[in-house]
């Protein structure tokens, strides 16, 4: 039986993203498995009240910039008060304060830092101490790309662990289409729906899929465009489908939404054009999981995940006539969307669940907390 750990979640997170729904994915897997949690992020955001409403302890963290001497000495004294075992960064601002904190704190707990994005790491010499500090003692990749990207920069290759970001199937699992949101969103009986749920930025690549998306309106395909996520309401967006020759009364433009699920069971094909920056996308985790086939930007983990010609259909990042391609073949192949529907739910049920992600983080924390105990190097 493993003694009780206590384990601190450290993230400067204010707004509602994949990395902020992992940490509390990762806290209630932990807990479960017997251990206690506690936050450090900011008790106004939304992290801070969906952890606090979940009842795990939460403490206020919001760092100015990434080097706040403030917040670090006041994270240090949460270390020395809470005395955890493990400390856990999850993002940029609370992995520079977390080893800060560290080497101020009288308590030394084991320290991870988790990377979740496949962006290039800035180069200088405070950014490759935070990188490469011995006060770090293990690192969490959430994908074999970003691993590579932490190894050619520098970090030892022993200190990385591969641990897949989770997707909680008794929330994403097949299921028929949603009688709700088929109304609201008016959809016409037997015509497709090609679905991206992703904010509205450049690097998410809503631009590739309007191109796509115009292109085969001219060869005759009918199928209704679907944007989902932080900015998808705007009107920047609109014009950008009214400029490519897009028909608005064709396209559904909801903005954040917090029923994913129910968005994604009329899905006929879910579709990531990231650009720059995903190393595992959520929402195509979460398509896959509920059976919706995904064509995907061949963009770091997005491989890891979609299984070319198995699970969905992989193209370069950016291209939009070979996104156009993929989506006119599994938008005229019923047999294929069936196969590639099996075949996803198997994967993450097999490897990418929150339960399976918690087991191995926490497989992580004993293997590094063991070592620590033997006194060898990280």
């Amino acid at each position: 039986m493993t003694d009780k750990l206590k384990i601190l979640h450290v993230t400067e997170s204010n707004g509602w993203s994949g990395g902020a729904a992992q940490a509390l994915y990762l806290a209630r897997g932990l807990r479960e498995l017997g251990h206690d949690c506690y936050f450090a992020c900011p008790e106004g955001g939304d992290l801070g009240r969906k952890a606090a409403a979940d009842g795990f302890p939460v403490r206020h963290f919001q760092p100015r910039r990434d080097y706040d001497l403030k917040a670090a000495r006041g994270l240090a004294r949460l270390l020395d008060e809470i005395r955890p075992d493990v400390m856990q960064a999850h993002h940029p601002k609370a992995h520079a304060m977390g080893l800060i904190a560290k080497f101020l704190a009288a308590h030394k707990p084991v320290y991870i830092f988790t990377r979740r994005v496949s962006h290039p790491i800035v180069k200088g010499f405070f950014a490759k101490l935070k990188y490469t500090s011995r006060l770090i003692d293990g690192v969490i990749a959430v994908a074999g790309s970003v691993r590579d990207i932490l190894t050619a920069y520098g970090v030892a290759p022993e200190r990385v662990r591969v641990i897949y970001s989770g997707t909680d199937p008794a929330r994403f699992s097949p299921r028929p289409p949603d009688e709700g949101i088929t109304r609201e969103l008016a959809l016409p009986p037997g015509l497709p729906v090609v679905m991206l749920v992703g904010n509205f930025s450049a690097h998410k690549g809503q631009h590739v899929l309007v191109k796509a998306a115009a292109l085969l309106r001219a060869r005759g395909l009918d199928f209704i465009l679907v944007f989902a996520g932080r900015g998808t309401d705007s009107e920047a967006l609109k014009t950008m489908c009214s400029a490519a020759g897009l028909d608005p009364r064709q396209g559904r433009f909801l903005g954040l939404r917090d029923d994913v699920e129910r968005l994604l069971s009329v899905a006929s094909v879910s579709v990531n054009a990231a650009v720059k920056g995903e190393a595992l996308s959520g929402s195509i985790r979460e398509s896959l999981a509920m059976g919706v086939p995904a064509v995907a930007s061949d963009i770091s983990g997005n491989s890891e995940i979609v299984k070319d010609g198995a699970t969905g259909l992989l193209f370069p990042p950016g291209d939009h006539l070979a996104l156009a391609e993929r989506l006119e073949a599994v938008l005229k192949d019923p047999s294929l969307r069936a196969r590639f529907s099996a075949e996803s739910v198997s994967l993450v049920r097999s490897a990418f669940t929150t339960a399976i992600m918690a087991r191995r983080t926490l497989d992580y924390y004993l293997e590094l907390l063991a070592r620590k105990k033997a006194g060898a190097p990280g």
